[in-house]
């Protein structure tokens, strides 16, 4: 299926690594001209070059997200190299530990917030102009069981990913008519450097949040980009405002 990416402007914020580097790649192998931005230059720079090595036209950005000047900053950089983007991939978090809200102190509650929500907020606010003179957007953020469901010890992320539910439906509303889309692609345990790191050396443990899926097996990033890279494409000109569930069946609840 052509998805009419080819040579349609893509910015994917949290692209060095993980599910953002997977969708990254996925959309520069449809012929999207892609800019990898996160805050670790080394990680943009190897999937940047990734790209560029594959034949893709592709541009490596740091940037804090949180901050507003910065993005403002990165939209102007990536324009320059690019052109105006006119796709938008929110994958960029914040890693958490967990604990309890009442143990969290405010500058801490503060700062995720600002890079899980802050960054979405201001990323859409900078780059929706552009997307309504093409007459064209998308915007995709992955979202989380956990903004649905709770996670112990993640009350902040969850909000954060509730949040996010609430960006694209109020997005989906005020901006459809300039045929620009968002939407979430919602994700629960998918075999990530992150998940990795989180679970540490524990087959048993990976055996048990596989088990709560109903395939009975973690996600590879490359399946959820296939799903991210659907819904930034002209072939999902009527999903918006959706939450859509990648997760392989873990938004069931399923009993393991």
């Amino acid at each position: 299926m052509e998805l009419g990416l080819r040579d349609k402007v893509a910015l994917v914020a949290g692209g060095g690594r993980g599910v953002g580097r997977a969708v990254a790649e996925r959309l520069a192998a449809e012929g999207a001209r892609v800019a990898v931005v996160a805050r670790t230059a080394a990680e943009v720079d190897a999937t940047a070059d990734a790209l560029r090595a594959a034949g893709a036209v592709a541009h490596a950005a740091t940037a804090d997200l949180a901050d507003p000047a910065q993005v403002e900053s990165l939209l102007r950089e990536v324009r320059a190299a690019l052109g105006p983007p006119t796709i938008l991939v929110l994958a960029a978090a914040a890693m958490f530990r967990p604990r309890k809200l009442h143990n969290v102190d405010a500058a801490e509650a503060a700062a995720l917030l600002a890079a899980d929500v802050g960054s979405a907020v201001h990323l859409c606010r900078l780059a929706l102009p552009d997307m309504m003179l093409a007459r064209f957007g998308r915007i995709v953020a992955t979202g989380s069981v956990a903004g649905r469901m709770g996670i112990a010890g993640g009350t902040l992320y969850a909000t954060a990913k509730a949040a996010l539910e609430g960006l694209a439906r109020g997005l989906a509303v005020d901006y459809s008519r300039f045929g620009i889309t968002a939407n979430v692609a919602l994700l629960g345990f998918v075999d990530t450097e992150r998940f990795r790191a989180r679970i540490g050396d524990d087959p048993e443990a990976r055996d048990r949040l596989a088990r709560g899926t109903a395939l009975r097996r973690l996600c590879a990033p490359a399946e959820v980009a296939d799903v991210v890279t659907f819904l930034c494409s002209e072939r999902a000109s009527i999903v918006t405002g959706a939450v859509v569930e990648a997760t392989g069946g873990l938004h069931l609840n399923n009993v393991v």
